[in-house]
């Protein structure tokens, strides 16, 4: 990930088909997971703007297939 590019964050595992609800900030705040990094923050992470707000992602993130790059910056 780098400045500019455009992220999607994977939908979480459907909780309700076993009685209950996720409470993460995507599903909490109804987001359509789609963010653009906005800025590099500590520890090998950067702050993305989704929709919903800011939020802050690393490169584990990337490396577990919790979030993908759609499309890069120039």
């Amino acid at each position: 990930m780098k400045i500019g590019d455009l992220v999607k964050v994977k939908d979480c595992v459907d909780l309700e088909m076993i009685g209950h609800c996720c409470d993460c900030f995507f599903c909490a705040t109804k987001s359509n997971r789609i963010g653009f990094v906005a800025a590099v923050a500590p520890r090998n992470a950067f702050q993305v703007m989704f929709d919903t707000g800011m939020w802050r992602l690393d490169q584990f993130d990337v490396a577990r297939g919790d979030v993908e790059v759609i499309r890069e910056s120039r």
